[in-house]
């Protein structure tokens, strides 16, 4: 676990190196659709929430479901699930994408 921690500290800092080259959060410029439950154990809303500050995209999307890591996709309390803000993402990165741009 403290490997990971280090990795993540590393890749916060911009300071990662992944074969020789250094990762760069902010060359991430595509749409960017961060989707976290707001009880999730595994994967704190505290660790996934600044990814949207870390990335280069303007075009962000930060949506919170009500559960936990497995919740968010099989409970009741979520009945539309992440499908729809996904595909909500997907059309208005494919223009981008298609066109070159």
């Amino acid at each position: 676990m403290r490997e990971l921690e280090e990795v993540n500290r590393k890749l916060v800092k911009g300071e990662l190196e992944i074969g020789g080259k250094r990762v760069d959060l902010k060359k991430i410029t595509m749409p960017l659709l961060n989707i976290y439950a707001t009880e999730d154990h595994l994967v704190p809303p505290a660790s996934s929430i600044p990814l949207n500050d870390l990335v280069g995209s303007e075009d962000k999307t930060l949506y919170s479901f009500p559960g936990g890591h497995i919740g968010i996709y099989v409970s009741s309390q979520v009945p539309e699930g992440a499908g729809p803000p996904c595909l909500a993402v997907a059309d208005r990165a494919l223009p981008r994408a298609e066109g070159g741009g």
